[in-house]
């Protein structure tokens, strides 16, 4: 399996974090990607055959939900509670994922609320030797005003994307067509994104995490030399201050170590922590509860 691959990075690149819209034309991410359709096509069966890609899932923006996009990083005290700790955090209100560090960390990221009583009560649950970092992500603002059908259609497309949309309207009692325009219109108004879900226990090569804390002032540059030296780079995010994030697959320990020393020579660099990725686990039920609530309450 190629996820070690350029060609393989670039594409799950494309579509982590993209808004959604109905039908997607792989045309589209060809053109962006410098390949033909049908090529596009065959790396994305790929990747499923492989069993590297899940699948997809759907994702509300957390402003409809008043609330941010942030991540928390827990440090366990060992590998046996970091089990139980991962177990504890699937049902707990606002986590969206968990991606298990080598060695004793967790990266949880979640929906916090406006007074942050999602990740103070999360912190509270990991051994730590230093306060957890909490970081806020930039995600695109929303004005739309949701109807409890758009918020059907989002639940049942939260754990399969690839739902028929005639499936979807029978369920929401609309037409397909009408499925099709409130779908693009949520995508339009960002009220709603994507992300592919993986297996890195599939993965061919390292797969790395990169957190970088920045000097004010200079986050955009310090991103753009980093990515710069990432061939395999998968995911990128930067929060609402001086942190940045990247996810990407190395091909051996000997790549990692002559980044991050790289990136710690760079004089925009405050700090830096690379780490390997053992594994990620996504949670629905939080989410489904919250829609489900939605769903009766909206007027």
């Amino acid at each position: 399996m190629l996820v070690g691959n350029k060609a393989y990075s670039d594409l799950i690149r494309e579509f982590w974090g993209s808004f959604w819209n109905v039908k997607k034309p792989y045309v589209e991410i060809a053109r962006r990607l410098g390949v033909d359709e049908d090529t596009v096509r065959n790396r994305i069966k790929h990747l499923e055959d492989s069993g590297f890609l899940l699948g997809w899932r759907l994702v509300p923006n957390p402003i409809l939900l008043a609330r941010r996009y942030s991540y928390l990083l827990l440090e366990v005290k060992n590998q046996d509670f970091k089990e139980e700790i991962i177990s504890r955090l699937k049902v707990k209100d606002g986590v969206i994922s968990i991606i298990s560090i080598y060695n004793n960390s967790l990266l949880v990221t979640l929906f916090d609320d406006e007074e942050k009583k999602a990740s103070r009560e999360i912190s509270k649950m990991g051994i730590r030797t230093h306060p957890p970092i909490v970081q806020q992500i930039n995600v695109p603002q929303t004005n739309l005003q949701m109807t409890p059908n758009d918020w059907k259609i989002c639940k049942l497309l939260l754990r399969n994307t690839e739902s028929r949309m005639a499936d979807v309207a029978t369920e929401v009692k609309v037409s397909a067509k009408t499925v099709k325009r409130r779908l693009n219109k949520m995508m339009s108004s960002s009220a709603i994104f994507i992300m592919p879900m993986v297996s890195h226990r599939k993965a061919v090569g390292i797969p790395y995490h990169l957190m970088i804390q920045t000097e004010e002032g200079r986050k955009a540059e310090v991103e753009l030399f980093v990515a710069s030296r990432i061939d395999n780079l998968v995911f990128r995010a930067a929060d609402s201050k001086n942190g940045l994030l990247f996810i990407f697959t190395g091909s051996n320990i000997a790549e990692g170590k002559e980044l991050i020393t790289l990136v710690n020579k760079h004089p925009g660099v405050k700090s830096a922590k690379l780490s390997i990725v053992e594994e990620v686990v996504y949670t629905f039920d939080w989410l489904e509860r919250e829609i489900e609530e939605r769903i009766t309450t909206t007027r």
